[in-house]
């Protein structure tokens, strides 16, 4: 009777949890609270777009696990879930009023994850983005793949000096990447991050680098070599293989579940998880 208990539990309001604690500790939710948008920079941010990007989040999350979807559509789906603040800052003008409802994206760069303001916060900086931090971001969240630690001793992120040059976070990144040593991790980490550099501090969409003055360029090739340009790219390429993407989710479950790392011995039964999983479209109720 355990699959018959399961689906009940998960009809329950108190599974809830699934998204408040699971999925908003999976996905580092809480750093957004951390990050505070330089005022002189970002005017238009307030405490209500804050708030509305974890509604959103909560929304979104629990939209896939109440209509057991596939788990996939957490990276493609077309549809979110916006009031008026929020869908201002997306620069989408058909929304009005305070209340929430699901809203169809006509955009692909805002599908999925990779679209949302409470992700793009939580992998930045107050006064800017960063994309060793997205990168990051989706090496642990998404693939299962965490970067290794910076080495001791690494070199501080360079940041403009006064009187020269205003360098894109691109550019500065690159000079960062000269040493050898920086390169072998950034190498992976930085084409991730720069995917979503489109995309401020606060989740606004940007054509160009208002301190540089320059186009953004939000290209790089990934450690497949695949290359890619903006989030819609990154998306797809990722779904690709959803295997890894399903193996991730699976393993982060996992660990909340036994409330402990994941050991050797568990991987026979991780795999066949993702593997049975997939003859269901690899849908929240069956993994």
């Amino acid at each position: 009777v355990i699959q018959a208990q399961v689906r009940r539990m998960l009809k329950d309001s108190r599974s809830d949890s699934l998204v408040t604690n699971f999925a908003f500790q999976w996905l580092n939710v809480g750093r957004m609270d951390n990050i505070h948008p330089d005022p002189a920079l970002y005017p238009n941010f307030d405490l209500n777009l804050r708030k509305g990007y974890r509604e959103e989040m909560r929304l979104f999350l629990d939209s896939v696990l109440r209509s057991d979807r596939s788990v996939l559509d957490l990276l493609r789906s077309d549809t979110t879930f916006l009031n008026e603040r929020v869908a201002r800052q997306y620069g989408i003008s058909n929304v009005s009023g305070d209340q929430f409802r699901p809203v169809k994206l006509t955009d692909p760069n805002r599908h999925g994850l990779f679209g949302k303001g409470a992700i793009l916060m939580a992998t930045s900086y107050g006064n800017r983005t960063s994309p060793v931090l997205r990168g990051s971001w989706v090496l642990e969240a998404i693939s299962g793949t965490p970067p290794a630690a910076p080495p001791l001793g690494v070199e501080q992120f360079p940041e403009t000096e006064a009187g020269k040059k205003v360098l894109t976070v691109r550019e500065r990144l690159e000079m960062h990447r000269q040493a050898t040593s920086c390169n072998s991790c950034h190498g992976v980490i930085d084409p991730l991050g720069f995917a979503l550099e489109n995309y401020d501090v606060t989740g606004t969409w940007r054509a160009r680098d208002v301190d540089a003055g320059t186009v953004i360029d939000a290209s790089g090739q990934l450690a497949s070599g695949q290359q890619v340009t903006g989030p819609a790219e990154l998306s797809s390429t990722l779904l690709a293989n959803p295997d890894q993407f399903v193996h991730a989710i699976t393993e982060k479950l996992m660990v909340y579940g036994l409330s402990r790392p994941v050991r050797p011995q568990d991987m026979p039964a991780l795999r066949a998880i993702v593997r049975e999983s997939a003859k269901n479209d690899y849908r929240v109720g069956s993994i």
